[in-house]
């Protein structure tokens, strides 16, 4: 505990640290915090909101310190993180153990057991074509960018080898309904290149036995309906792996292209 003064009576009070910097027993009283709370909401700044440009009035702690905007409602918040006025950044980084991956996978898998049991856990048919039409917009827009360093230094290995390619290129199936993305669609033949993660994609080199976690069984799923649509239209698929890309950049693509030949 440690002694606080109100800042409202003035009187000396006891307060658990931890409550303060939660935000709470910020005054001596439930009188005196309501006071407190009046005298803050007082103080509001009105203006225009950074987005739509309605009138707005909002507390100073409401203010977004590093671009000064205030905000109307929960959808223009969500516009202002999409065009950067509201930003988050990240200055610790997450570093999470293995033993604490694999604890928070199989609770997940756990979880979508019970719900698929439960008949909770697909989709319907409404939601999935939604989902697909947001999708496609998304892509078609430019708004989904989901391009890695990895995949950048791949691209730039065919710019100098002179190998024609379409990035980021989008997949349909027959009815026009978007499958997914090709990381590099080689032009002159009429291939798919793709530029493979070892943890993402479950390096059999590195993973045995297949996907450890969640997030890579989910990433080999998609993968796979991805390989089969490209089957399916007769484009070969060619693949680049991380670990041979950084053991030798040049000699891992010209290997994958061999292929086509």
């Amino acid at each position: 505990m440690i002694e606080r003064t109100c800042p409202v009576c003035s009187v000396v009070y006891e307060v658990d640290p931890r409550l303060l910097k939660r935000g709470r027993r910020k005054a001596c009283s439930r009188k005196c915090s309501y006071a407190l709370r009046a005298a803050q909401m007082s103080k509001k700044v009105t203006g225009p909101c950074g987005v739509c440009g309605k009138t707005v009035s909002r507390s100073p702690s409401h203010v977004k310190a590093k671009s000064g905007a205030l905000l109307c409602s929960r959808e223009c918040h969500y516009k202002a993180r999409s065009t950067g006025l509201v930003g988050r950044e990240v200055t610790t980084p997450y570093n999470i153990p293995d033993s604490v991956r694999e604890k928070l996978s199989k609770g997940q898998i756990a979880r979508n057991k019970k719900r698929k049991d439960e008949g909770r856990y697909a989709q319907s048919e409404a939601t999935k074509a939604k989902l697909r039409a947001a999708t496609t917009a998304a892509i078609a827009e430019g708004r989904i960018k989901r391009v890695s360093q990895l995949e950048i230094a791949v691209g730039k290995v065919l710019d100098s080898l002179g190998i024609p390619y379409d990035h980021q290129h989008a997949i349909r199936d027959s009815a026009g309904r978007f499958i997914g993305v090709i990381d590099y669609y080689l032009t002159d033949h009429g291939a798919a290149l793709e530029v493979n993660g070892t943890y993402w994609h479950a390096d059999p080199r590195k993973y045995p036995n297949g996907p450890v976690h969640a997030s890579q069984a989910r990433t080999a799923s998609r993968y796979q309906r991805k390989s089969e649509a490209l089957h399916q239209r007769g484009i070969p698929l060619i693949e680049v792996w991380e670990q041979d890309f950084k053991a030798d950049p040049e000699g891992a693509v010209k290997e994958a292209l061999r292929l086509l030949v």
